[in-house]
């Protein structure tokens, strides 16, 4: 009897073990692939940061920092800022701020394209405009587009605007109209 028992526990044994195998590998290739997660960005890579900020410095000094509330990076390799706000320092130490509802900034052409609503800072001058590019690699400001500046006494309008960072020199290619409400500094009373 004893090598029936055996016998009969050896062929259930290798049953038991042929059905578990048998079993997993009927699991394993029906079950497939688990459910992807809900994505509806059309299958884009996105990538966010919140609260970015690039610094480009030159000889030890900061030449120009660009911060944001959200950064989002694209296809093309540009970044698109959310209320960006750069500031950029003169040759003499001076600061410029320029900010506006967006921006594009080039890693690679280190330019960065303000749009919407776009105002520059500069002691107590304030201009505003639709669109403004920093060109870093010519470090120059570009007003491409028609803006206004206002001072303490002058009110300013013109259209397509350089302003070159290293001489502090500003070209207006397409007319300006000025007016001064205290023309004293000139020496002429009214």
């Amino acid at each position: 009897m004893n090598t029936i028992v055996w016998r009969w526990l050896k062929w259930g044994s290798l049953l038991v073990a042929a059905g578990s195998v048998a079993v997993a590998v009927f699991m394993v290739t029906t079950a497939g692939p688990g459910k992807p997660a809900d994505d509806k960005s059309s299958g884009k890579p996105n990538t966010e940061v919140d609260s970015p900020v690039l610094v480009e410095r030159k000889d030890g000094r900061v030449i120009w920092q660009l911060r944001a509330s959200e950064a989002t990076q694209q296809l093309d390799g540009q970044m698109h800022l959310i209320k960006p706000l750069l500031r950029l320092y003169t040759e003499s130490g001076k600061e410029v701020l320029i900010n506006g509802d967006q921006a594009w900034f080039s890693p690679v052409a280190r330019d960065i394209r303000f749009q919407d609503h776009v105002t520059v800072v500069y002691e107590t001058w304030t201009l505003t405009t639709r669109n403004l590019i920093y060109d870093s690699t010519h470090d120059q400001i570009k007003v491409p587009d028609p803006f206004e500046i206002h001072g303490k006494t002058i009110t300013a309008k013109g259209k397509d605007m350089t302003l070159k960072r290293q001489s502090e020199e500003i070209e207006v290619n397409q007319g300006i109209w000025i007016e001064d409400t205290d023309p004293q500094w000139q020496g002429v009373t009214p």
